[in-house]
């Protein structure tokens, strides 16, 4: 098998243990991390407590032509899933509709979903926050007796995890098909307690960061603790030096070239890499000839972002500006 050329990069998170994550962050890929089963469907975990993150866990399935996943709920946690590649259809709010590249169906608790791919099967990029620990159980990687991860086991089950073969180019685009459950046809409060059919490239409109960018899953339009920003920027453009304070990132490269700061360095990133910025740990973007999207899953979400913005009322409240597209 012929390795990606990152493998052997010592910065990246297969070669880092969660507390250097945790402190230092790290280069990750929508390619890297152990595989299990989860609701039936192939899963890879790319980030979760085991390698340094806190407050979400960001998973890649991949679904065989027709296949449909085990309907779930849960009970705490909020879970987002972004089409990424091929497509099907989404259970949202009491229905199946179409779910395609750079759609995004957002479920709060507890509302039952799932997905079922097309005939060219499907892959998709999720988020749960909080983490559900229980998925972990049957990689013998969480004892839920005395409610512990077992880091060191993980950093080597991930280590000698075979590298998945996702490549580009993106396929997301905008969508407005089923318009009854489209987040920007429904209220904060609907979306909070019924969840909506979200597409990344409509949002709110902001510059917090010195990059064009969309507010898509924030408090504003009712998620509570899943956060999703997605911004472009056109060659040359470096976005501001910036950490969270409150909050765990993975900010996801979906098409085009950039350098990522972090680690007190540069560092080259190819389509599907993924940047690890746990709370505090400082990150930028460099973009690269031709341009490049990016969007990151964050829990809690951004208050320290928000703040910056016309959009915030204090006291943790916030208008719910109208969604409009991105220009990219």
């Amino acid at each position: 098998m012929d390795l990606p050329k990152w493998y052997g990069d010592p910065y990246r998170s297969r070669h880092r243990r969660a507390a250097e994550i945790r402190t230092d962050g790290a280069i990750g890929s929508l390619n890297d991390g152990i595989v299990f089963e989860l609701h039936g469907v192939s899963t890879r975990i790319i980030a979760w407590p085991g390698n340094g993150f806190q407050t979400e866990s960001l998973h890649v399935l991949t679904f065989e032509p027709g296949q449909e996943m085990e309907p779930h709920a849960y009970g705490l946690a909020e879970e987002a899933m972004l089409c990424v590649q091929g497509g099907g259809e989404a259970l949202v709010r009491g229905g199946w509709v179409d779910f395609a590249p750079g759609d995004m169906a957002f479920f709060p608790p507890p509302v039952e979903h799932s997905l079922r791919a097309g005939k060219e099967g499907m892959v998709v990029a999720a988020a749960i926050s909080p983490p559900e620990f229980e998925h972990y159980e049957k990689t013998g990687l969480y004892n839920r007796a005395v409610g512990v991860i077992d880091t060191e086991a993980a950093f080597y089950a991930h280590n000698n995890s075979v590298p998945g073969d996702l490549s580009g180019p993106s396929q997301l685009a905008y969508h407005e098909t089923a318009e009854e459950v489209r987040a920007w046809n429904l209220s904060a409060d609907e979306i909070r307690t019924g969840g909506a059919l979200f597409n990344v490239f409509r949002g709110a409109k902001i510059d917090v960061i010195d990059a064009p960018m969309v507010f898509v899953l924030w408090p504003g339009y009712g998620p509570r603790s899943t956060g999703f920003h997605f911004a472009t920027g056109e060659p040359g453009l470096t976005s501001a030096l910036h950490a969270h304070p409150a909050s765990d990132e993975c900010v996801v490269l979906w098409e085009g070239s950039a350098r990522a700061w972090q680690g007190g360095g540069w560092h080259e990133m190819e389509i599907f890499d993924v940047v690890f910025a746990p709370c505090g740990v400082g990150h930028g973007v460099s973009f690269l000839p031709g341009g490049s999207l990016w969007g990151g899953f964050a829990a809690p979400p951004q208050l320290d972002l928000y703040a910056r913005t016309d959009f915030y009322e204090g006291t943790g409240t916030f208008a719910a500006p109208p969604q409009e597209r991105l220009d990219v």
